[in-house]
């Protein structure tokens, strides 16, 4: 894995956050140059398929294919392809919103990942069992969650588009990327990273509990788009088994795990300490709506969802990429440098959380809105650039310019 290829994923990020930036200007100036639903359109697809996509292939790329494997121009080639496509993405959609250009390019991502899901699924390292089901089980999520895309496209040539099924298409594309294949992805590669002693038998069990919780909550969309009380007790069933399977992990790894925490070091430790944190969050909210009033709140308040939502892109997802990338890359480094790149991220990250969940407790309760929310969301969004820019300075300073993945040493 080149570092070039990981400061272009960084790139993707940035100007994703950038994009972020504009639409939290929205709400304070006018801005009569931006249309705001079509640049919400280039800001997520940069986000979930330049910067998140990216970042994983890079690390499956890195972590699960030997070095004979991970060297075939294939490889390259997805790498670049899918890179144009994402740029493609970044201009398209800005300038005309789903439209020619924006469909092409955002299609031709999708085949790309599914031959790059062909060739990591006969490429990768077939050494542990646990591991290689994990990865297989993310690469089949990847396929299935663009059932919802492909659905979109028919939904809208039948006239459908904007409606309920449109809607549903897309949280069921949303919902298998997210619950799917970037939760599947990312527990590989702890699973690889850090190597907690399973048995067989406890992984299968804590294997299926995450299986089925994950399309067992998929129910909440149908409970959201059709108000059916058989889906609220289905999503709380799933609800339910995550949380056993939750506490299944930590019986199963608690000692090994504690001391691997406390005991390892590395200048990128508070992104994969926020990142635990953000796990743990996440698992509580979706445990809060087994409440019926809860759960109606949190799939009716736009607010709510597009802080959970950034919640698992930005706490979760990318900042165990952003512990990954330094740690594997920079592991030399002395344990502070990351330190002017940590704070503005967190402060941007945590500040606007707090104060998008805030507001949907304002609205929730009906006490009206905060004062100044707009001006304080664009103040603290401008930390996250900031915090990636300066990431990206400074992992090019310290990073080499190819290294062989090793695991982590705990």
């Amino acid at each position: 894995m080149k570092k070039s290829w990981i400061l272009i994923s960084m790139l993707n990020f940035f100007i994703a956050a950038v994009m972020g930036l504009l639409l939290r200007a929205v709400f304070v100036w006018e801005l009569n140059w931006l249309e705001y639903k079509n640049m919400l359109h280039g800001h997520s697809h940069v986000a979930l398929l330049g910067w998140l996509y990216i970042g994983f292939f890079l690390m499956i790329h890195g972590r699960f294919l030997s070095k004979e494997m991970a060297s075939k121009p294939i490889y390259s080639w997805l790498f670049w392809l899918t890179q144009m496509a994402v740029t493609g993405m970044m201009i398209a959609f800005p300038l005309q919103g789903y439209a020619g250009f924006s469909i092409f390019f955002s299609s031709l991502h999708i085949l790309l990942s599914y031959l790059f899901v062909f060739r990591v699924w006969k490429d990768h390292k077939k050494e542990d069992l646990q591991i290689n089901l994990l990865l297989k089980t993310a690469l089949s999520f990847l396929v299935l969650s663009t059932l919802g895309v492909w659905a979109v496209a028919v939904i809208m040539g039948s006239g459908g588009g904007g409606g309920i099924l449109y809607q549903i298409a897309i949280q069921f594309y949303l919902h298998f990327q997210f619950n799917g294949w970037l939760l599947f992805a990312l527990i590989t590669l702890v699973l690889k990273d850090f190597n907690p002693v399973f048995s067989w038998s406890s992984f299968r069990i804590v294997y299926w509990l995450t299986l089925s919780s994950q399309i067992l909550t998929f129910a909440l969309v149908l409970f959201w788009a059709y108000q059916w009380n058989w889906a609220y007790y289905i999503n709380a069933l799933g609800v339910l088994i995550q949380f056993i399977g939750l506490v299944a992990i930590v019986i199963s790894i608690r000692q090994t795990a504690l001391k691997s925490l406390f005991t390892f070091s590395s200048p990128a430790k508070p992104f994969l300490i926020l990142a635990l944190i953000v796990g743990l969050i996440r698992v509580g909210f979706q445990s809060l709506l087994v409440v019926p009033v809860l759960a109606e709140m949190a799939v009716f308040l736009r607010v709510f969802i597009v802080g959970f939502i950034h919640l698992n892109m930005l706490g979760l997802f990318s900042a165990y990429l952003l512990f990954s990338f330094f740690n594997i890359h920079a592991s030399g480094s002395s344990v502070g440098v990351l330190k002017p790149a940590i704070w503005p991220f967190y402060v941007g990250f945590i500040g606007s959380e707090m104060l998008l969940f805030c507001q949907g407790l304002y609205i929730w309760q009906k006490w009206g809105e905060l004062a100044y929310f707009h001006e304080g969301m664009f103040v603290l969004s401008c930390f996250l650039p900031l915090g990636i820019f300066i990431y990206m300075y400074l992992f090019h300073r310290s990073s080499h310019n190819s290294v062989e993945m090793k695991p982590i040493e705990v």
